[in-house]
């Protein structure tokens, strides 16, 4: 009897068989674009990504709260069709996706005005990373800093003249796989920046060269740099003093300042802490400002600081 009992359990699950756990999860969708706060002046493509775990049914998007076109399958960009739309006012999308069982989910809404005149100004983009004469290797992120008076729409990447991705997701990044390419040749590398207006711009070309293997004299080892003023982030005003520490391991030949982009002091044979003025009159009040130093040693090898951010005011 005694043993009759200790098997009821297991004659209890044999028989009986456990009910599935149903789907409760909405799944998780986002408007990529336009963004926040864009301003609109012609159509323009909506982007949405959407993702649920069991799979999705349906994805679909609302203006100003009125139901719009759905997909049933990716990519989710749809067309905003900004005719009936009343200009110099604020209007909302949101998008939502379904699953398979039923459950809904919905993005947060997305703030956009549309322009009451066309749009004629070009946006403005420049490579930040990596900068010009930077020696590269691996997996390198390309990232682009792209503006609008109204809104970027999307920047594309180009290598030697070859367009290899775009992207409509802040922060404007590609990333380059240098393994297919051969040591020590140099490549050029600029963006082209999209507005929703159809305007465009082309970015300064950077040139950098895929890591090399071996140096004039054996010497392979690029030289470091490093801002000690300014501090990424900070504001600057009239003339201040930059300051930056250089190393190598057989003596720095010759350092480069660049600012935006472009070549504004340079020395040779310099002592670190390499130490000049900078003149920030000619800037624009309150304007961001892109800084980085290039090293230079009698072998050729080349080193680069970060990239700075400096605001003028």
């Amino acid at each position: 009897m005694k043993r009759f009992l200790l098997l009821l359990p297991f004659l209890f699950l044999l028989g009986c068989s456990l009910p599935e756990i149903s789907d409760v999860i909405p799944p998780v969708t986002v408007v990529m674009y336009p963004y926040e706060g864009a301003v609109i002046s012609q159509n323009v493509q909506i982007t949405v990504q959407a993702s649920d775990e069991t799979g999705l049914s349906k994805v679909w998007y609302y203006v100003d709260g009125v139901k719009k076109e759905e997909k049933t399958a990716a990519p989710y960009t749809f067309t905003l069709d900004i005719s009936g739309l009343t200009k110099k006012v604020n209007h909302v999308i949101q998008s939502a996706a379904q699953d398979k069982d039923g459950n809904i989910g919905y993005s947060p809404v997305v703030n956009f005005i549309v322009a009451d005149s066309p749009d004629i100004t070009p946006p403005s983009v420049v490579i930040t990373n990596p900068q010009g004469g930077q020696v590269v290797e691996g997996i390198v992120n390309i990232i682009a800093h792209a503006e609008d008076e109204r809104s970027v729409q999307k920047v594309a990447f180009f290598i030697d003249g070859d367009s290899v991705g775009a992207t409509s997701a802040y922060p404007y990044m590609y990333n380059w796989n240098t393994e297919g390419y051969s040591d020590s040749t140099s490549h050029t590398i600029y963006a082209k920046a999209f507005d929703s207006g159809g305007n465009s711009a082309i970015s300064p070309v950077i040139t950098v060269t895929v890591y090399p293997r071996t140096g004039p004299a054996g010497d392979t080892t690029p030289p470091s740099a490093l801002f000690l003023y300014p501090i990424t982030g900070t504001t600057v005003q009239g003339t201040i003093q930059v300051s930056v520490d250089l190393s190598d391991n057989r003596g720095v030949s010759q350092a480069e300042f660049y600012v935006d982009g472009q070549l504004t002091e340079s020395a040779d044979n310099p002592d670190s802490p390499w130490i000049f003025n900078w003149d920030t009159s000619s800037k624009a009040d309150s304007s961001a400002h892109s800084l980085y130093v290039k090293a230079y040693d009698e072998a050729g090898n080349v080193g680069t600081t970060g990239l700075l951010i400096v605001t003028v005011q």
